[in-house]
Formats: structure tokens, sequence, C-alpha cells
């Protein structure tokens, strides 16, 4: 999850940590206060739209807005965007193996490894699967079979 410090409606600050202290104040209206917001917050694909561009314009980092559907909660989200050179690995049901490094990614956001692994963006969710649809791309070299089996 990842909070977005907002000044008169504009995020100046962003933190993957939940915000502690004594002076942690919380945005009451997110499209022109001032404090913290969840980005799970956000009530529609507009306000993560402009959310991510704000960031990516902010941190030299790309980040993506997503709707994962009506029917899932959260439904919208900004998440930062993978990219060239990123450690993957494909998973299903609590298996993991890793699948190489990102070595291509083209502008609808396919995503191909050094092992040739090719990963497909569903939608405007943030998932990418393999082709056919059961293996999903994870961060990171994981190499874990589930125990249940």
């Amino acid at each position: 999850m990842r909070f977005v410090l907002l000044k008169n409606g504009l995020p100046i600050e962003l933190s993957d940590e939940y915000p502690k202290g004594d002076n942690v104040v919380w945005a009451k209206r997110k499209k022109s206060g001032n404090g913290w917001i969840s980005t799970r917050d956000l009530e529609s694909y507009a306000e993560v739209e402009t959310l991510s561009k704000y960031l990516t314009a902010m941190t030299g980092r790309t980040f993506l807005p997503t709707d994962a559907g009506s029917s899932t909660s959260p439904r919208y989200d900004v998440i930062e965007a993978p990219k060239v050179g990123d450690p993957v690995s494909y998973a299903f049901n609590g298996d993991y193996y890793p699948c190489g490094f990102i070595t291509k990614i083209t502008p609808t956001w396919q995503v191909t490894t050094d092992q040739g692994t090719k990963f497909i963006r569903r939608g405007n969710s943030g998932c990418w699967k393999r082709p056919g649809g059961t293996w999903s791309m994870v961060a990171g070299h994981i190499d874990r079979l589930s125990p249940e089996f």
C-alpha cells in the first residue's frame, strides 16, 4: 500500500510505510485537502490516473493507475510500473518459479524476460499474466512450492 502526502490537493511526498508520529494529519478531502491519503482510498479511475501522472513527474519513476474491476475492493490503486532489469518470477496457487530479468517492455506494457517468458498486462489492472492466463508475474526471484501439495 502506498501513502501520499497532499498539500492543497497535490502530492508532495510518497511513502510505502504507514505514516507515524504525533504530527501525522490525514486529508479529509482528497481533491483539495492537506494531509496523508492511501492510494487505495481513491474513488475513480480519473483520480488514480491523475495521481499516477503527478507521482511519475515528482519521482522520475513510472507509476500506473489500476482498476481491478467493479466487484473488487479496493478497486482503484496506483502501482509502480515494472522496469527493465527487474528480477521476476511467475506464480500460481502458492508455487513460484524464477524466470529471469525483464529485458523488454512494450508501449502496451507487455513484458519479456531474458529467458523468453512473456507477460501481458490484463486491461488496466495491476496484474501481468503469461499467455494462457494461469501464471502471474511477481516481483523478485522466488523459488518456492506450495506446502499443501
